[in-house]
């Protein structure tokens, strides 16, 4: 079996958003942290048939994380449970994008215990 080919630009999409605290880029145990939080969304992302994790991006404090498939509230049903459990920062939110770059959007604080839509 291959692997599904994802077009960004006809899926929708989840962009988690999570404030570094240690400078621009974060430090070793952030990061370290950030890392798992990435390889537990990426099996369950898996495991559910929900999308793809796309990857990240650190830079100007923020840790910045991609994933795409057909239903962004599929998807944010899938990695709602996992963020509750890695307890995100203050600050930390998530885009719900119902389309291509432009579309509507939702963003949803995922904060302490607050990853309810709003």
């Amino acid at each position: 079996m291959s692997p599904r080919v994802v077009n960004a630009a006809d899926e929708q999409a989840l962009i988690v958003k999570i404030p570094l605290h240690s400078g621009k880029t974060g430090n070793a145990d952030e990061l370290k942290r950030l890392h798992a939080l990435e390889d537990q969304l990426i099996v369950g992302i898996k495991e559910s048939g929900a999308g793809e994790y796309d990857g990240n991006e650190i830079g100007e404090g923020v840790f910045t994380i991609y994933i795409y498939g057909p239903s962004a509230e599929r998807l944010f049903a899938v990695v709602r449970p996992i963020l509750r459990k890695f307890r995100p920062p203050t600050g930390s939110f998530l885009i719900k994008r119902y389309g291509k770059p432009g579309s509507k959007q939702d963003r949803v604080a995922i904060d302490g215990d607050d990853t309810s839509p709003k």
